[in-house]
């Protein structure tokens, strides 16, 4: 998967989507153009003193910090995670374990290379305009200055044969809403069987997704607008 996506959602929108009934007060903006190292919004569940369980709409930087960085510059480095690895990397481990993350979007890009070595984008949606949630992972790290941020990433799987597989060999694990409960559980400790259930499931969810070309404007991140992911002629 390459490294951009779409939200095209306010936060309100998104919250009632996501079943959310905390929402931050500094919302991630909506973004036709999303790139590594900049604030998404996440889905995250959490458990109260009480033993209640909620569901926080938050906004995270793009690209996972764990706890135990010397600095946040790794997060560059770590905006997408295998899902056949995840669970046994040092970077990501932990946050697979008991700090698993719900990422939406309206779609993603792609980019194909021309035979004269051109690359022309393609964006990636629900032939339904439905919501796509990407499974993903977040991790709290503490600043030098005492104050916390908050990262995430997004967890892929190897392409199914077809049209994706053509644009890029990995695609996001997608989610179904239905998915939500059990892969945010906080109280279900993840493991690498857990990882590879949803990965397999995430087939099914792929299959609906419509591709369309669209401007090469997308490979600027300046460029920022709704006709980014309008189509264009072959």
């Amino acid at each position: 998967m390459c490294g951009r996506f779409v939200v095209a959602r306010a936060s309100a929108e998104l919250a009632a989507e996501l079943d959310a009934d905390i929402v931050t007060e500094h919302p991630a903006p909506v973004s036709y153009n999303i790139a590594p190292t900049t604030q998404i919004p996440v889905a995250i569940d959490t458990m109260a003193d009480d033993g209640t369980r909620h569901r926080r709409l938050e906004s995270a930087k793009w690209g996972l910090v764990p706890s135990w960085a010397k600095d946040e510059t790794v997060a560059v480095r770590a905006f997408n995670a295998r899902s056949e690895s995840a669970a046994a990397k040092p970077t990501f481990r932990d946050s697979v374990r008991k700090r698993r993350a719900v990422i939406p979007a309206d779609g993603y890009y792609e980019w194909r290379t021309a035979a004269d070595g051109s690359k022309q984008p393609h964006y990636i949606h629900p032939a339904d305009g439905s919501l796509l949630l990407f499974a993903g992972l977040y991790a709290w790290w503490q600043r030098p200055d005492n104050s916390w941020l908050l990262s995430a990433i997004i967890l892929t799987r190897q392409s199914p044969a077809g049209p994706l597989a053509e644009l890029h060999d990995r695609i996001p694990v997608f989610l179904n809403h239905d998915d939500l409960t059990q892969w945010l559980n906080p109280a279900h400790p993840g493991d690498s069987e857990l990882v590879a259930e949803f990965a397999h499931r995430a087939q099914t969810r792929a299959a609906q997704l419509q591709i369309d070309r669209v401007d090469r404007r997308v490979g600027n991140v300046r460029e920022n607008d709704a006709q980014l992911i309008a189509p264009i002629s072959q």
